[in-house]
């Protein structure tokens, strides 16, 4: 789980920190930052898990020179730094089937990344500096915020560690080196030489025999995943020799996904299908369940649905929003790959009247840290981006970031302001609404909150409420 992202240096942010709970949904005007917090998050996900920073970088929205921060004088920084707090989970199985305990479950990751030429005259991401640290219970600012109940503690957070596992340092000769910290008796430190690193230390962790936390921190990292659904895809039947165990980022492999989920599943009560069902005839009006049948000859699964006017009919002629809803709920249900999902503008497809019944539905599936922890329960995290202004009264304040754009000084050019990407909360953290001094800036005043939507509150509320 994903509990704090700061990002400096990339794309349109700099110095943005943002405290991330388990559900959370991202709001604001084009051009404001919202995809570019996506691509961040997804572009530190390709760091840990790819063999270089080339192919990180070479899947990302634009050339890498676009990548970095662009200056109000036209100017591109050298440099681009992210920094993550996780939530891992107690326990970890490699590739291999091994399974560890986890000792420390709250882990600090800081990555910095510069580009400069190199011999041929191109410019190339290196590895800067790269950092994982435990966080100290004392230290934990999140279960505070979060207000964590007992059984949330027990079952999910360990604090065993108190020394680095990873830091860029120097050697006894004074060079720059990764050093790799020993983790436990039969663990044993490494040196990797960081003078010219074209991968990240953790993406060469690949296996948690030696390093189980920093395999734990990039298994975490590595399970982020990103949603931008293709009604063309989500239609298709998937093969049985289909690679891929989970939803890909279009929609692909979903009957897949739905047969493997109804039959690990199953018990003499149903399969979590019939939950999906349920839950989908609360968003689509006349919808009645799920049948994922074999075509044996094809060697394919088809999926069906079933409503209360038609009958039976294929995924093929089902609307767009239909089987988008099914297939994130298909993502938050899977027991076997669950994290974080990043998903955007959940509205498309949606009757406005029914948007609220889902994104409340969708908040009801995500883990809640002060409630109950069913036993063996892996975590969910779900963060959505809308442009929709119903979000303002189909969500709680709390569940709410807004995001736009400020102009800012840069400091050492005088008379340079820079175009930035910024969040506020919509609900100060003191009871009378007033927002201390710390956040001044940081929380949306209620003047510029009631004019922020295209339309009012209390015409959303009555179009959110008017019969579906």
């Amino acid at each position: 789980m994903l509990t704090r992202i700061e990002i400096d240096g990339f794309k349109s942010f700099a110095d943005f920190k943002l405290n991330v709970p388990p559900f959370l949904v991202v709001i604001g005007p084009n051009a404001s930052g919202k995809s570019n917090l996506f691509d961040g998050i997804q572009l530190l996900r390709r760091l840990v898990d790819t063999p270089s920073l080339y192919d990180a970088f070479a899947a990302a929205r634009g050339d890498l020179g676009e990548l970095f921060r662009r200056r109000g004088d036209g100017q591109v920084v050298d440099r681009m730094a992210f920094a993550v707090e996780v939530l891992l989970d107690p326990k970890v199985v490699d590739q291999f089937g091994a399974e560890l305990e986890i000792s420390h479950t709250r882990i600090r990751y800081e990555l910095e990344i510069v580009q400069r030429l190199s011999e041929d005259g191109f410019a190339r991401p290196y590895v800067a500096r790269e950092e994982a640290r435990p966080i100290r219970s004392a230290d934990d600012s999140w279960t505070r915020e979060q207000s964590v109940g007992r059984e949330f503690r027990s079952t999910f957070l360990r604090y065993k560690r108190q020394s680095p596992l990873l830091e860029t340092t120097l050697d006894d000769a004074g060079r720059r080196v990764f050093r790799i910290a020993q983790e436990g008796r039969q663990g044993r430190k490494r040196e990797l030489a960081a003078h010219a690193a074209e991968a990240t230390v953790l993406s060469s962790i690949t296996s948690a025999g030696e390093f189980p936390l920093l395999y734990a921190l990039r298994k975490e990292i590595a399970s982020w995943r990103f949603l931008q659904l293709d009604p063309a895809s989500l239609r298709m039947p998937s093969s049985r020799h289909q690679r891929g165990e989970q939803l890909e980022p279009s929609g692909a492999n979903l009957a897949k996904v739905l047969r493997r989920i109804e039959q690990t599943t199953a018990d003499e009560s149903g399969s979590s299908l019939d939950e999906i069902a349920a839950d989908m005839a609360r968003v689509v009006r006349g919808f009645a369940g799920i049948e994922v049948e074999e075509n044996v000859a094809k060697e394919q699964w088809e999926i069906y649905l079933r409503t209360r006017d038609e009958g039976k009919v294929s995924a093929r002629v089902a609307s767009d929003g239909t089987l988008r809803v099914l297939a994130l709920l298909a993502a938050l249900y899977d027991p076997a790959h669950r994290g974080l999902i990043c998903f955007e503008e959940p509205e498309n497809g949606i009757y406005p009247q029914r948007l609220r019944e889902l994104v409340r539905h969708l908040r009801r599936l995500v883990t809640d840290p002060t409630g109950e922890v069913e036993e063996d329960e892996p975590l969910a995290q779900l963060l959505m981006s809308s442009h929709s202004p119903l979000m303002l009264v189909a969500l709680h304040p709390e569940d709410l970031l807004v995001m736009d754009w400020i102009t800012v000084p840069e400091d050492d050019v005088a008379g340079v302001g820079s175009r930035v990407s910024r969040a506020r909360q919509l609900v100060p953290s003191t009871p009378d609404g007033t927002p201390p001094l710390d956040e001044v800036g940081l929380v949306v005043p209620a003047p510029e909150w009631r004019a922020f939507a295209a339309i009012s509150k209390e015409e959303a509320r009555q179009l959110l409420e008017e019969a579906s």
